[in-house]
């Protein structure tokens, strides 16, 4: 009964869903994108736009007026006055004002597929004609069209800044940026000072590196600057972007990567991109083909006649005459089904929303709506039939739904809710989970020794209160925060690497590290021991589930004998052996 259950149903299907897309699109018309967007993905385009809007669903005199407002401005351009200026007075795009609608340089995928065509088809300093977007009506300019720069990898060390911070908070970030590229200057190490300053969590545990990012994925600063360094090792100087300082190290350069390697990449994205509308376009056709689609006109014709002003109205209902004596007449077929007028009409009520097109145009579009998903539907019906490769995964991800439903109930939940169960599974593996010798410890790593010198005195002092953390950074962290930095807490062998160079006694211990001078204090030393069942809940968990696990499976190998069938499974071995030579 478990594949019944409304949580089954509901996983299944989403399955189902992500499955069948590669069955429900026209192979062929998509390749050709793939190559186009990789061909595309050679040369980067440097461009300026002029926009004039258009609503989703403009009126026909709306779309000729942007239409015509566009080709005045074109004509405007192609005579020599200056784009960028046309751009700050008639383009209806937001930033033209500030950039003249320069959109830099910029490559395949970046830009919705019009306009990224516009923009290839266009020669340099050349005005393109006008170009339809779902933005409305464009024309650009393109100023320059240069091979591709490919990817670049690249180190930062991060500061971080907003544009609400106090000009206290702002001058000191400032500091301390320069603080650390004067220490870079002076040859420290990159990933230590990575590890200690860094304000970018994501990165400051890897040396500050990030994933490798080509043309018009960073902002536009950090873009300009990581692809300036010319050499691996080479830092730049800080700079600021929106979303704090930065000092930036080229870690590598990497060409454009092959076809091979990139193509299901790009196939992924032009499936979320305007181009798969386009392949939905050339799947329905195949589709008509190969389901032997036949369309009765009369029947359409007369469907088509019962459009009038209520179909596109927001007040008025839309109904059609439910004695008429054709409405189940066969409107037209999917192979062997009909599909009768009666199903488009109601399909049409459905549907109908208030829109600025003609009743009649407006009415043409929802039986190509209706077609169109008509078509879908049925090729879905019949893709287990059609694609036996489909039909096989589908019935392996159904079985894996129905398994891992099933080893929450036997196993991973049943461990969790079974306090009796755990508790008694701990007491009977206690030894399996110890502590190792640990020591409560402190770690002051200053840049200086004065520093040191003066946190000794306040050990010998005892002054317990001006050793805290928020005291010493107050004290001696205003100016600079790489001046002194703190661990303390229970530590195991290599856990802290300061630690484990020092005897493990009671006591003070002075280290020198690089350009830093360490303090290491252990405050008690504590032996190996057992640990209790709620420092190590976590893993004591996954430990039983694993036990649950092999006895639940010995108990099926009781109840379900296996037998294996020799010859049988020799001979599909020898069928694999003998196709893969």
């Amino acid at each position: 009964g478990i594949d019944t259950s409304t949580s089954f149903i509901r996983e299944y299907n989403t399955y189902k869903d992500q499955l069948k897309k590669p069955y429900l699109s026209d192979k062929e018309f998509n390749d050709r994108f793939v190559r186009e967007a990789y061909e595309r993905y050679k040369t980067e385009v440097n461009a300026s736009h002029i926009l004039v809007r258009l609503d989703k669903d403009p009126s026909p005199e709306d779309t000729l007026k942007a239409y015509e407002k566009i080709l005045q401005i074109r004509d405007k351009a192609v005579a020599g006055e200056d784009f960028a200026q046309l751009a700050k007075t008639h383009s209806e795009d937001p930033t033209a004002k500030g950039n003249g609608g320069n959109l830099g340089y910029f490559t395949s995928m970046q830009m919705v597929y019009p306009f990224e065509s516009a923009a290839y088809q266009t020669s340099t300093g050349e005005v393109s004609t006008p170009v339809r977007t779902q933005f409305g009506y464009h024309i650009l300019k393109v100023h320059d069209i240069r091979p591709a720069t490919g990817k670049v990898e690249v180190a930062h060390i991060m500061v971080r800044t907003n544009p609400n911070m106090a000009a206290k908070d702002s001058i000191m970030a400032r500091n301390r940026i320069f603080d650390i590229y004067d220490q870079l200057s002076a040859g420290a190490d990159w990933d230590e000072l990575c590890d200690q300053f860094s304000e970018d969590p994501s990165s400051r545990n890897k040396g500050g590196r990030l994933p490798a990012f080509g043309t018009g994925r960073m902002p536009s600063t950090f873009e300009e600057v990581a692809f300036s360094l010319q050499n691996n090792g080479d830092i730049s100087d800080p700079f600021t972007t929106p979303y704090g300082w930065h000092i930036v190290r080229l870690e590598g350069r990497i060409p454009l990567e092959s076809f091979e390697s990139m193509e299901p990449s790009i196939r992924s994205r032009i499936n979320r991109d305007s181009r798969s509308a386009l392949g939905k376009k050339a799947l329905v056709k195949k589709l008509k083909t190969e389901n032997k689609y036949v369309e009765f006109a009369p029947v359409k014709a007369k469907c088509l006649d019962l459009a009038d002003s209520s179909l596109t109205r927001s007040t008025a209902p839309w109904q059609y005459p439910d004695a008429l004596e054709w409405l189940d007449q066969t409107l037209f077929n999917i192979a062997d089904e009909a599909y009768r007028a009666r199903d488009f009409l109601e399909h049409v009520k459905e549907k109908r929303k208030p829109a600025s097109y003609a009743p009649r145009r407006f009415m043409e579009l929802l039986f190509e709506g209706f077609v169109e998903e008509q078509l879908l539907a049925y090729e879905e019906e019949h893709l287990e039939e059609k694609y036996p490769e489909y039909r096989m995964l589908l019935r392996e991800y159904r079985e894996g739904i129905m398994l891992f439903q099933l080893m929450e109930e036997k196993v991973w939940n049943k461990a969790i809710s079974d306090s009796v169960g755990l508790v008694n599974f701990f007491a009977d593996r206690r030894g399996s989970y110890r502590w190792g010798n640990r020591v409560d410890a402190r770690v002051f790593s200053a840049a200086s020794a004065d520093v040191i010198e003066e946190i000794k005195k306040a050990i010998a002092l005892n002054d317990s209160v001006g050793l805290t953390k928020k005291v010493l950074d107050t004290k001696y962290n205003n100016e600079s925060s790489l001046t002194l930095q703190i661990e303390e807490g229970l530590f195991e062998q290599e856990d802290n690497p300061m630690i484990d160079k020092v005897k493990w006694e009671k006591g003070l211990y002075e280290l020198e590290e690089g350009d830093r001078y360490i303090l290491v204090q252990v405050l008690q030393t504590f032996p190996a021991s057992d640990k209790k069942l709620d420092e190590v809940k976590g893993l004591v968990i996954s430990d039983y589930q694993d036990y649950l696990e092999k006895q639940w499976l010995k108990e099926l190998k009781a109840k379900y004998p296996v037998e294996i069938q020799d010859r049988s499974l020799n001979r599909v071995f020898h069928e694999l052996e003998k196709n893969r030579t």
